[in-house]
């Protein structure tokens, strides 16, 4: 079976608009898409330019766009559907995130009769044929990366549809990366508030502007999922002008709070760390003379935890509540091994005062003893001489 994308992709465009559509080309696509023929040779007669900025002719109010739009300025709908937000990374300050974006404007140059259309007032056309009519040119200005629909895609597709009224609904699946940017001052029990921001690229908002949806379509919806670290306590959206050197555009904010699970931390350091703390002081009673090596020990253990923790965190300039934990910790091994070196050294000191005589008995018990050994040595002398100076017996 012919895929109908692959023949319509394979078509010039200057063909369908130039050549009509009794030509051989649009033979293989006459039995697929009844719908799309009548829709090419409605923008053949009216002859269509997909450049063109849509100029709505008075105020009109519809299903979903729900506001009155004054005629000079094109108005975009906009509604997302977040189906999940997952990678939520600290070092880098970003997060990863999947949704279904759809955007709906009035085209009133595609207002069309129901009865030259098969009395159908939508008609659903191929996700390829949305270059064929105007579109914003929406961006993600805090993207950092995106992925978009991409042909015979399995996760990522688009859908379009067209009313009789004008509307045009364009729905696709994006899978975004999204700065976010992070204060960590309360870091393990603090919450981030992150957004995702659309707006035009060229389009100032005196000419495209962006609104929430309020009609069939809310403006945001979360679907259930959970993250590891994170809990999602509040959604919203909201809207505001940004001015740069090119003019001032319509902006759209989806604002995401997120509420750190400290669970991790808690267990990983937050307990080690006052377990460390809590030996540190134990060994303080115990009489043995590893306790200094022990308290070292500890002290290299709690800058290894701070060091890895660390590890996992930005290069932010400001001192962090856990830096300040672990370094209150730090402080204490600290000072309990200082106590303990300060208590051995006068222990020792009072051991030896209580084992040494004092200094005069000392003085007096050394000059006895050096009289008693001159006066045994001035008797052996003299014993000697004796011997020495006698005369020999006769034989």
């Amino acid at each position: 079976m012919t895929n109908p994308g692959a023949v319509i992709d394979s078509l010039d465009r200057s063909q369908i608009y130039e050549q009509g559509f009794e030509n051989q080309i649009f033979s293989k696509i006459r039995p697929i898409f009844r719908e799309t023929r009548d829709f090419l040779k409605f923008l053949q007669r009216i002859k269509y330019d997909h450049r063109q900025l849509p100029e709505n002719d008075g105020r009109f109010k519809t299903d979903n766009l729900s506001r009155n739009l004054v005629s000079d300025v094109m108005q975009i709908n906009v509604s997302i559907v977040v189906l999940n937000i997952y990678d939520v990374t600290e070092a880098t300050m970003d997060f990863a995130c999947e949704l279904f974006y759809r955007e709906a404007w009035k085209d009133s140059r595609l207002i069309w009769d129901t009865n030259k259309f098969r009395n159908k007032s939508e008609i659903a056309l191929h996700e390829s044929y949305v270059s064929y009519l105007w579109h914003p040119d929406t961006f993600v200005p805090n993207a950092i990366s995106s992925k978009n629909p991409k042909p015979l895609s399995m996760s990522h597709r688009s859908l379009l549809r067209l009313r009789n009224n004008g509307i045009i609904l364009y729905s696709r699946r994006l899978s975004l990366i999204v700065k976010c940017n992070m204060d960590l001052s309360a870091f393990p029990h603090d919450y981030q508030l992150c957004q995702i921001d659309f707006e035009s690229y060229g389009y100032s908002f005196e000419q495209v502007q962006y609104m929430w949806s309020e009609g069939e379509f809310k403006a945001l919806k979360l679907l259930e999922f959970s993250l590891p670290d994170y809990v999602i306590s509040k959604a919203y959206v909201t809207s505001r002008n940004e001015t740069y050197a090119t003019g001032t555009y319509s902006r759209l904010h989806l604002c995401l709070v997120f509420d750190r699970a400290a669970g991790f931390y808690f267990l990983q350091i937050i307990a080690p760390a006052t377990a460390l703390v809590i030996v540190a002081w134990v060994s303080l009673w115990v009489d043995r003379e590893i306790a200094i090596q022990d308290l070292i020990t500890i002290i290299l253990t709690i800058s290894l935890l701070l060091v890895s923790y660390n590890g996992l965190m930005p290069r932010v300039s400001y001192i962090k509540a856990m830096d300040l934990y672990l370094g209150f910790c730090f402080l204490i091994v600290f000072v309990s091994l200082v106590k303990l070196a300060i208590m051995k050294y006068l222990r020792r000191n009072v051991q030896d005062d209580e084992f040494a005589p004092n200094n005069g008995e000392t003085t007096n018990f050394q000059n006895a003893n050096t009289i008693r050994n001159y006066e045994t040595f001035n008797e052996k002398s003299s014993h000697n001489q004796e011997i020495l100076e006698s005369p020999a017996n006769d034989p």
